[in-house]
Protein backbone atom coordinates (compact mmCIF):
# COMPACT_ATOMS: atom_id res chain seq x y z
CA UNK A 1 0.00 0.00 0.00
CA UNK A 2 1.39 3.38 -0.69
CA UNK A 3 2.05 5.63 2.29
CA UNK A 4 0.87 9.04 2.31
CA UNK A 5 2.80 11.23 4.20
CA UNK A 6 0.34 13.87 6.42
CA UNK A 7 0.99 17.43 6.75
CA UNK A 8 0.12 20.08 8.50
CA UNK A 9 -2.61 22.09 6.94
CA UNK A 10 -1.76 25.65 7.50
CA UNK A 11 1.62 25.36 7.01
CA UNK A 12 0.48 24.33 3.07
CA UNK A 13 -2.04 26.82 3.09
CA UNK A 14 0.85 29.60 4.08
CA UNK A 15 2.54 28.35 1.31
CA UNK A 16 -0.31 28.94 -1.31
CA UNK A 17 -0.68 32.75 0.30
CA UNK A 18 3.32 33.37 -0.94
CA UNK A 19 4.05 34.75 -4.09
CA UNK A 20 6.79 32.45 -3.78
CA UNK A 21 5.05 28.72 -3.31
CA UNK A 22 3.23 29.19 -7.01
CA UNK A 23 6.39 30.02 -8.24
CA UNK A 24 6.96 26.81 -11.07
CA UNK A 25 3.68 25.22 -9.34
CA UNK A 26 1.66 22.99 -12.43
CA UNK A 27 -1.92 22.80 -12.34
CA UNK A 28 -2.25 20.03 -10.39
CA UNK A 29 -0.38 21.42 -7.17
CA UNK A 30 -2.30 24.51 -7.31
CA UNK A 31 -5.42 22.61 -7.16
CA UNK A 32 -4.40 20.97 -4.13
CA UNK A 33 -3.26 24.18 -2.79
CA UNK A 34 -6.80 25.56 -3.17
CA UNK A 35 -8.42 22.19 -1.62
CA UNK A 36 -6.34 22.77 1.85
CA UNK A 37 -7.72 26.74 1.27
CA UNK A 38 -10.59 25.64 1.16
CA UNK A 39 -10.46 23.41 4.41
CA UNK A 40 -9.46 25.83 6.59
CA UNK A 41 -11.79 28.19 5.81
CA UNK A 42 -14.79 25.37 5.89
CA UNK A 43 -13.34 24.26 9.14
CA UNK A 44 -13.25 27.37 11.25
CA UNK A 45 -16.20 28.15 9.86
CA UNK A 46 -18.11 25.88 11.27
CA UNK A 47 -16.03 25.68 14.74
CA UNK A 48 -16.90 29.02 15.00
CA UNK A 49 -20.83 29.00 13.99
CA UNK A 50 -21.17 24.88 15.24
CA UNK A 51 -18.71 24.97 17.84
CA UNK A 52 -15.86 22.07 18.10
CA UNK A 53 -17.26 19.53 19.37
CA UNK A 54 -20.50 19.51 17.13
CA UNK A 55 -18.37 19.73 14.34
CA UNK A 56 -17.40 16.49 12.47
CA UNK A 57 -14.95 16.23 9.37
CA UNK A 58 -17.69 14.83 7.49
CA UNK A 59 -19.13 18.22 7.49
CA UNK A 60 -15.70 19.78 6.91
CA UNK A 61 -15.32 18.03 3.63
CA UNK A 62 -18.91 18.65 2.49
CA UNK A 63 -18.44 22.23 2.66
CA UNK A 64 -14.86 22.46 1.58
CA UNK A 65 -15.83 20.50 -1.55
CA UNK A 66 -13.46 17.61 -0.85
CA UNK A 67 -13.97 13.66 0.24
CA UNK A 68 -13.51 13.24 4.01
CA UNK A 69 -10.43 11.11 3.41
CA UNK A 70 -8.54 14.06 1.93
CA UNK A 71 -8.76 15.86 5.05
CA UNK A 72 -6.65 13.19 6.88
CA UNK A 73 -3.89 13.47 4.48
CA UNK A 74 -3.48 16.51 6.53
CA UNK A 75 -4.37 16.13 10.03
CA UNK A 76 -5.18 13.12 12.00
CA UNK A 77 -8.35 14.80 13.25
CA UNK A 78 -10.35 17.53 14.01
CA UNK A 79 -8.48 18.83 16.77
CA UNK A 80 -5.10 18.16 15.35
CA UNK A 81 -6.96 20.43 12.02
CA UNK A 82 -7.62 23.21 14.44
CA UNK A 83 -4.10 23.20 16.00
CA UNK A 84 -2.49 23.11 12.58
CA UNK A 85 -4.84 25.95 11.90
CA UNK A 86 -4.30 28.52 14.63
CA UNK A 87 -0.99 27.59 15.69
CA UNK A 88 0.48 28.29 12.37
CA UNK A 89 -1.39 32.03 12.28
CA UNK A 90 -0.39 32.40 16.06
CA UNK A 91 3.25 31.94 15.03
CA UNK A 92 3.09 34.34 11.57
CA UNK A 93 1.04 36.88 14.04
CA UNK A 94 4.22 37.11 16.65
CA UNK A 95 6.86 36.84 13.86
CA UNK A 96 5.09 39.94 12.53
CA UNK A 97 4.93 41.38 16.25
CA UNK A 98 8.43 41.05 17.33
CA UNK A 99 9.27 43.03 13.94
CA UNK A 100 7.53 46.05 15.01
CA UNK A 101 10.03 46.61 18.26
CA UNK A 102 12.55 48.80 17.79
CA UNK A 103 15.74 49.12 20.00
CA UNK A 104 15.09 52.84 21.15
CA UNK A 105 11.98 51.69 22.68
CA UNK A 106 11.68 52.07 26.58
CA UNK A 107 11.72 48.19 27.65
CA UNK A 108 7.74 48.57 28.98
CA UNK A 109 6.61 49.36 25.21
CA UNK A 110 8.87 46.73 23.92
CA UNK A 111 7.30 44.29 25.98
CA UNK A 112 3.63 45.84 25.09
CA UNK A 113 4.03 46.07 21.15
CA UNK A 114 4.19 42.68 20.15
CA UNK A 115 1.16 41.78 22.39
CA UNK A 116 -0.91 44.59 20.78
CA UNK A 117 -0.53 42.78 17.39
CA UNK A 118 -1.36 39.59 19.05
CA UNK A 119 -4.71 40.96 20.78
CA UNK A 120 -5.69 42.69 17.97
CA UNK A 121 -5.52 39.09 15.99
CA UNK A 122 -6.85 37.60 18.81
CA UNK A 123 -9.73 39.49 18.41
CA UNK A 124 -10.80 39.27 14.79
CA UNK A 125 -12.12 35.78 15.49
CA UNK A 126 -12.72 35.64 19.19
CA UNK A 127 -14.58 32.66 19.43
CA UNK A 128 -12.19 29.95 17.74
CA UNK A 129 -9.52 31.43 19.59
CA UNK A 130 -11.10 30.45 22.80
CA UNK A 131 -11.69 26.84 21.46
CA UNK A 132 -8.40 26.65 20.84
CA UNK A 133 -7.29 27.85 23.74
CA UNK A 134 -9.28 25.72 25.53
CA UNK A 135 -8.21 22.52 23.50
CA UNK A 136 -4.05 23.27 24.34
CA UNK A 137 -4.88 22.42 28.30
CA UNK A 138 -5.41 18.81 26.86
CA UNK A 139 -2.57 19.31 24.21
CA UNK A 140 -0.02 16.23 23.85
CA UNK A 141 2.45 13.98 21.51
CA UNK A 142 3.46 16.49 18.33
CA UNK A 143 1.21 19.30 19.17
CA UNK A 144 2.77 18.97 22.21
CA UNK A 145 6.02 19.69 21.45
CA UNK A 146 5.11 22.35 18.80
CA UNK A 147 3.62 24.02 21.19
CA UNK A 148 7.07 23.94 23.95
CA UNK A 149 8.78 24.79 21.10
CA UNK A 150 6.77 27.86 20.02
CA UNK A 151 6.83 28.61 24.15
CA UNK A 152 10.44 28.69 24.34
CA UNK A 153 11.37 30.87 21.71
CA UNK A 154 8.71 33.62 23.05
CA UNK A 155 10.98 33.43 26.27
CA UNK A 156 13.95 33.54 24.82
CA UNK A 157 12.46 36.62 22.79
CA UNK A 158 11.65 38.28 26.05
CA UNK A 159 15.06 37.51 27.50
CA UNK A 160 16.34 38.93 25.05
CA UNK A 161 14.93 42.39 25.45
CA UNK A 162 15.98 42.46 28.75
CA UNK A 163 19.35 41.79 28.22
CA UNK A 164 19.42 44.67 26.27
CA UNK A 165 17.33 46.64 28.62
CA UNK A 166 20.13 45.96 31.02
CA UNK A 167 23.28 46.54 28.67
CA UNK A 168 21.74 50.11 28.25
CA UNK A 169 21.41 50.41 31.91
CA UNK A 170 17.83 50.63 32.33
CA UNK A 171 17.09 47.54 34.54
CA UNK A 172 19.01 46.06 37.00
CA UNK A 173 18.58 42.51 38.84
CA UNK A 174 20.84 39.80 40.38
CA UNK A 175 18.02 37.26 39.11
CA UNK A 176 18.85 34.91 35.56
CA UNK A 177 17.21 36.53 33.08
CA UNK A 178 16.27 33.81 31.55
CA UNK A 179 14.07 33.03 34.81
CA UNK A 180 12.57 36.55 34.60
CA UNK A 181 11.78 36.15 30.92
CA UNK A 182 10.46 32.91 31.85
CA UNK A 183 7.62 34.54 34.05
CA UNK A 184 7.05 37.41 32.20
CA UNK A 185 6.02 35.28 29.35
CA UNK A 186 4.18 33.10 31.90
CA UNK A 187 1.84 36.41 33.43
CA UNK A 188 1.05 37.42 29.64
CA UNK A 189 -0.14 33.84 28.74
CA UNK A 190 -2.54 33.85 31.85
CA UNK A 191 -3.84 37.27 31.30
CA UNK A 192 -4.60 36.53 27.71
CA UNK A 193 -6.55 33.62 28.63
CA UNK A 194 -7.91 35.90 31.65
CA UNK A 195 -8.73 38.19 28.37
CA UNK A 196 -10.17 35.74 25.96
CA UNK A 197 -12.54 34.06 28.18
CA UNK A 198 -13.92 37.42 29.36
CA UNK A 199 -17.52 38.71 28.31
CA UNK A 200 -16.93 40.62 25.03
CA UNK A 201 -13.28 40.88 25.65
CA UNK A 202 -12.08 44.60 24.48
CA UNK A 203 -8.31 44.65 23.03
CA UNK A 204 -7.82 48.58 25.05
CA UNK A 205 -8.97 46.60 27.97
CA UNK A 206 -6.94 43.56 27.58
CA UNK A 207 -3.58 45.80 26.96
CA UNK A 208 -4.09 48.59 29.32
CA UNK A 209 -4.19 45.12 32.22
CA UNK A 210 -0.83 43.73 30.70
CA UNK A 211 0.38 46.96 31.40
CA UNK A 212 0.07 47.19 35.23
CA UNK A 213 1.14 43.37 34.58
CA UNK A 214 4.61 44.31 32.88
CA UNK A 215 4.79 47.24 35.30
CA UNK A 216 4.71 45.40 38.17
CA UNK A 217 7.58 42.90 36.80
CA UNK A 218 10.09 45.81 35.92
CA UNK A 219 9.79 47.21 39.27
CA UNK A 220 11.37 44.62 41.21
CA UNK A 221 14.18 44.68 38.27
CA UNK A 222 15.38 47.93 39.54
CA UNK A 223 14.57 50.59 36.92
CA UNK A 224 15.58 53.60 35.16
CA UNK A 225 12.43 56.19 34.41
CA UNK A 226 13.91 55.22 30.71
CA UNK A 227 12.29 51.68 31.18
CA UNK A 228 9.15 53.20 31.29
CA UNK A 229 9.41 56.20 28.80
CA UNK A 230 7.47 59.36 29.18
CA UNK A 231 4.71 58.30 31.71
Amino acid sequence: MRHQQRQPVARALNRNNSNDGHFGLGLRELKKLDKLRRIKEAAADLFTSKGFEATTTAEIAERAGVGEGTIFLYAKDKRDLLFDICMDELEETRNKAFAKIRPEMPLLEQLLVPEVVMYRQLAKNIRLERIFFEELTFCSGPQAERLRESRLRMISRIEHLLLAAEQRGHIRSEEDPAFVARHVFFSSQSAMRWWIAGHKPKVSEGIADLRRIYTLHLRALNPSRAAFGNR
